[in-house]
């Protein structure tokens, strides 16, 4: 009786703990971690282009899950990227420094869940705006806003009932708003490379803290 009375109660626990949890659909997030920029090409022809410095990135994630699989995600994400533009009559194309860009990012995006346990993946889709305020020495600058789509693939990790950690990978694309149309570059191996202008590709690999609500 005693250990019937026992396991009862064990199993009344382990029940209520599991309500609690899916009674808490909401996550809440803190992220840090790197952004990764790429070249940006500019004119009708690969004559001039614009590099973006390698940065930190953090912002905050709220996340609410509708069931233990679908979730809706509110993200914001800064990073400040340093600039240097490489023109075709320099000396063999040694960068020029033109200051940096700030970016702020805001997205909204679904995340499918997979299998549900203390350690679980996910897949994310989502469109948002990224804000691109310059600061360059010498010259009247403004923020101006973009289109911008993301895709990524992450973890999410379960420390009691209510702390949660989470790694993502992101890869995003962003309108440049310039219609410069595409074209194709071939290096001296003679592998060939296309690129359209008026799309930005930068990447980001953030880790986060944070709890259920």
């Amino acid at each position: 009786m005693a250990a019937t009375i026992g396991v009862a109660a064990c199993l009344m626990v382990g029940g209520a703990d599991t309500l609690a949890a899916q009674d808490k659909r909401f996550q809440l997030y803190a992220i840090g971690g790197g952004y990764f920029a790429t070249d940006l090409y500019v004119g009708t022809n690969i004559n001039n282009k614009v590099k973006m410095g390698d940065s930190w990135t953090y912002g905050g994630r709220l996340v609410y899950f509708s069931n233990p699989r679908f979730g809706l995600e509110l993200s914001y994400a800064r990073a400040v990227s340093d600039i240097k533009t490489v023109p075709d009559s320099t000396p063999f194309g040694t960068p020029q420094s033109g200051g940096d860009v700030a970016i702020d990012q805001i997205d909204i995006s679904g995340i499918y869940a997979g299998y549900q346990g203390p350690a679980s993946g996910y897949l994310s889709i989502g469109l948002g705006s990224s804000i691109l305020s310059p600061h360059i020495p010498g010259r009247n600058t403004s923020s101006s806003g973009r289109f911008a789509w993301n895709i990524g693939i992450g973890g999410m990790f379960e420390f009691g009932e209510s702390m949660i950690a989470r790694i993502d990978g992101r890869y995003r694309g962003m309108n440049t708003n310039r219609s410069t149309g595409s074209n194709t570059w071939c290096d001296g191996l003679g592998y060939c490379y296309g690129y359209a202008s008026w799309v930005y590709w930068s990447g980001e690999i953030t880790a986060g803290l944070g709890f259920r609500f």
